[in-house]
């Protein structure tokens, strides 16, 4: 099937209108966080190319398009009464949904034996079946804590497991620090709508041109207008791309006390 291709503006969805995401201009860091992991999680889902999804992407869309600011609680404050509620994005409990997942891909991945049992991958530690499988999840590892020992022993055990687990995973210790900068290029540079427009066109099978996603996204702003379709393959698309896990993570766990003074001001035309 040849991908259709959008060549003028007045073929976008009538949903679209880039002053639905003025709120923007107002976003903390975690709520920019927020809206960019939930874009990210529909976008793995359409990557997947799994039939399955498509209902659950389409729905998460829907809300999408009627309100792309709408305030996004994160998934994993989404647990049961009297559960653990636990807002770090680094440290956080294991979920049944999760657990769910992650063991009927493991079964899929070695089968079971008569006995039903996994065998010999019964030993095989998880963070080795997320490196050998290249899964999205190779950043994390799953832990058992034994709270019958005392919190000294825990940490000192810990600490310990951490320095091998980096050594075998080949994830070092980074940090990722949010500037103003970022903060600002991610309203300058219409960042939200430009990734909804990439789930549409994904979900419907197009292909946007770039002078379109100009005149779409930047229309108030003459400078870009005159640098055209260069905007977008030199400096949009590349800022996109560094909104990988760890830019989101830094953006949820930056600290409260620069969260006011970092909020966005509006961009002077």
């Amino acid at each position: 099937m040849s991908i259709k291709k959008v060549q003028h503006v007045a073929d976008l969805p009538e949903w679209f209108d880039i002053k639905k995401y003025e709120t923007t201009l107002t976003f903390t860091p975690l709520e920019w966080a927020n809206h960019l992991g939930y874009r990210k999680h529909i976008r793995w889902l359409l990557g997947r190319n799994n039939k399955t999804y498509i209902d659950d992407i389409l729905s998460q869309f829907e809300r999408i398009k009627e309100d792309p600011t709408h305030h996004i609680r994160p998934r994993w404050l989404l647990s049961a009464e009297d559960d653990i509620q636990h807002a770090s994005t680094v440290v956080r409990p294991l979920t049944c949904g999760l657990a769910h997942a992650l063991g009927t891909g493991i079964e899929n991945t070695f089968g079971l034996n008569e006995s039903g049992s996994l065998g010999p991958a019964d030993r095989y530690s998880v963070s080795k079946y997320y490196k050998d499988n290249d899964l999205h999840m190779d950043s994390v590892t799953p832990l058992v804590i034994d709270l019958n020992c005392s919190d000294v022993d825990i940490k000192n055990d810990f600490n310990r497991y951490l320095e091998q687990v980096r050594n075998f995973t080949g994830k070092k210790n980074k940090k990722t620090h949010i500037t103003k900068n970022d903060l600002d290029r991610l309203q300058r540079y219409k960042i939200l709508p430009y990734i909804d427009l990439l789930i549409w066109s994904e979900i419907e099978g197009r292909k946007i041109h770039a002078h379109v996603l100009i005149t779409a996204l930047f229309g108030d702003s003459e400078s870009i207008q005159i640098r055209g379709e260069a905007f977008i393959a030199e400096t949009v698309k590349p800022f996109f791309n560094k909104l990988n896990d760890q830019f989101l993570r830094a953006l949820h766990n930056h600290s409260d006390k620069h969260k006011e003074s970092l909020k966005l001001i509006p961009i002077e035309k």
